[in-house]
């Protein structure tokens, strides 16, 4: 069966990977109708892709009224509204992490969807990498994982997003951007309260758009921590931070994660390592922005005596792709998404706790009952 979708949100992450994803899938998808705040953009995108002029809309709520199967959420801010929205008009979801920037969104999201008996799936794409599922395996089969260590580099975006070509108008409306923005700052407060304005912009930029895809890959991997001991971020007032975090999984199983924004070294570095007293396994992820480059695995055991050392490219299919897919198979073969809108909602939580868990000045709001 082919699906009829409508992408709300054709920004970078559209540019870059959904929409040409989808296009190169044309036996399982047809890209039926697109929205964006932009006027410029969306008629851009509409046009590369063969979209007709009356099913361009700046409206995303114009494009649920469209014949789509589907609708993939791409926008920037919280996906809260939109999911909701798409759910209750009867068509089928995926969402880009984050799902929401509150647990109370989830949770009205979990009850829409299954009211009315529709696919949600959140869209963390390393979950679908072959490197990450090679790696699983391996995790899987310890029996006596000691420790977990995370260390994200990040540098600037840009170094990345200009190879692609991106495209950008800056012709939104001022009155909708002033919406946008008012609902934006709305959801922060009901979130985390009276933080400071560098601190609002961490949890959402940082927390919620990146380290949220470490923290579901950890949970995937070694379940759910039980507590968060330790939090640390820094400088102070930087919106482009170091965090450190410890937590505490059942029995003798910690997890260190540090993420630190290093700007000007193109060198993105992301491993999500697994460690036991008889093996090691690391997982190296590539930056997000990088078509088609393989996620190593590189695996240590002792054997006879002598260090043995693998290093496994398991496949060089794409995760953006691989998740398609999967959301394919989720809505036509009735499949429970393996990324779902209750494991979407564990990952606010534990995010919310490791905020909570530094005790910033003016915490509130959600977060603040984890103090």
């Amino acid at each position: 069966m082919r699906l009829r979708v409508g992408v709300i949100g054709c920004g970078t992450v559209a540019q870059i990977m959904h929409l040409p994803y989808l296009r190169s899938l044309p036996d399982l998808f047809e890209i039926a109708a697109v929205s964006d705040l932009s006027p410029g953009l969306v008629d851009a995108i509409g046009r590369m892709y063969g979209v007709p002029e009356k099913h361009r809309h700046t409206d995303y709520r114009a494009l649920l009224d469209d014949d789509v199967d589907a609708v993939l959420v791409l926008s920037s801010g919280s996906h809260g509204p939109q999911v909701l929205d798409a759910v209750n008009a009867g068509k089928h979801v995926l969402v880009e992490k984050p799902l929401s920037l509150t647990v109370r969104e989830a949770d009205e999201i979990e009850a829409a969807t299954k009211k009315a008996g529709v696919t949600v799936m959140v869209g963390y794409m390393k979950r679908f990498d072959p490197g990450y599922l090679y790696g699983q395996q391996m995790v899987k089969a310890m029996s006596d994982a000691r420790y977990v260590q995370i260390n994200t580099l990040h540098p600037a975006e840009d170094q990345y997003i200009d190879i692609h070509g991106v495209l950008r108008f800056g012709d939104v409306p001022p009155e909708v951007a002033q919406r946008a923005t008012r609902a934006h700052e709305e959801l922060l407060d009901e979130a985390v309260g009276g933080l400071s304005d560098s601190l609002r912009f961490v949890y959402y930029d940082v927390f919620l758009g990146s380290m949220v895809h470490d923290i579901n890959a950890l949970r995937a991997l070694v379940g759910e921590p039980e507590d968060v001991l330790f939090t640390e971020v820094w400088p102070a007032g930087s919106t482009t931070p170091s965090v450190t975090t410890v937590l505490r999984h059942p029995g003798d199983l910690r997890t260190t994660y540090t993420w630190t924004y290093l700007a000007e070294v193109r060198d993105y570095f992301e491993e999500l390592a697994v460690l036991s007293p008889t093996q090691r396994v690391r997982i190296q992820f590539p930056s997000p922005f990088l078509k088609h480059w393989p996620t190593p695995v590189v695996v240590q055991r002792m054997e006879d005596g002598a260090l043995i050392e693998s290093r496994v490219q398991a496949s060089y299919d794409e995760a953006f792709r691989e998740e398609l897919r999967a959301f394919h198979d989720c809505v036509t073969g009735g499949k429970a998404p393996l990324t779902d809108v209750a494991d979407s909602r564990a990952d606010i939580v534990v995010l919310q706790r490791i905020l909570a868990a530094g005790a910033p000045a003016g915490l509130g709001g959600e977060a603040g009952r984890w103090r």
